[in-house]
C-alpha cells in the first residue's frame, strides 16, 4: 500500500503517503520498515518541513530501520537529532 503512494508523491499530494506511513508504523515485517522509510525520505524531497513534522510526532516509536531510512537525506544534525530519539 505504501508503494502505491508514488502516483501521489509525484503529483504532489502527499496526504495519503503519510497517513499510509502512519498506519504501518506498529507492523513486524523489516521489509515493511524500509519500504516505508523510502516513501517518506521520498516524500520528503517534496516536502521536506512535511517530513520534520511527520518525525516530530512519529520518531520515537517508528522502528529503527524505518527511521535511519527516513532520516537519511536530512544534514547530519537533524539525522542525528531523530535517531537519539529512538
Amino acid at each position: 500500500s505504501i508503494v502505491s503512494t508514488s502516483y501521489f508523491i509525484r503529483e504532489g499530494e502527499l496526504d495519503e503517503t503519510f497517513r499510509v506511513a502512519e498506519l504501518l508504523l506498529d507492523d513486524e515485517q523489516e521489509l515493511m520498515h524500509k519500504a516505508v522509510g523510502s516513501w517518506l525520505r521520498h516524500a520528503g524531497k517534496t516536502d521536506q518541513e512535511r517530513l520534520l513534522v511527520f518525525l516530530d510526532t512519529h520518531a520515537p516509536q517508528m522502528p529503527p530501520t524505518m527511521l535511519r531510512v527516513a532520516t537519511q537525506k536530512l544534514d547530519n544534525n537533524q539525522r542525528e537529532q531523530y535517531r537519539k530519539q529512538y
